[in-house]
């Protein structure tokens, strides 16, 4: 099909970090502004709960960037 801007329609990709806040912090003082505001969300895997501390960005073709931090596992 056409190539047409957002090139990164519906991809997002997830990228492990050992500091999100200040990640966060540092996107925050630049002049991207955050797709997503940084969050704590919890998803249910095999009866369990992962949690991740995250935020995401568009690159310049619209890929979504999702930085987390792993925030552990909890019991659903």
């Amino acid at each position: 099909g056409p190539t047409e801007y957002p090139l990164g329609r519906g991809i997002n990709f997830q990228i492990e970090v050992s500091d999100v806040e200040t990640l966060y912090q540092k996107i925050c003082s630049s002049e991207i502004k955050p797709f997503l505001e940084i969050e704590t969300a919890w998803y249910r895997v095999n009866g369990n709960e992962m949690g991740n501390r995250q935020f995401i960005v568009l690159d310049p073709d619209g890929y979504q960037l999702r930085f987390f931090q792993n925030m552990g596992v909890k019991p659903a």
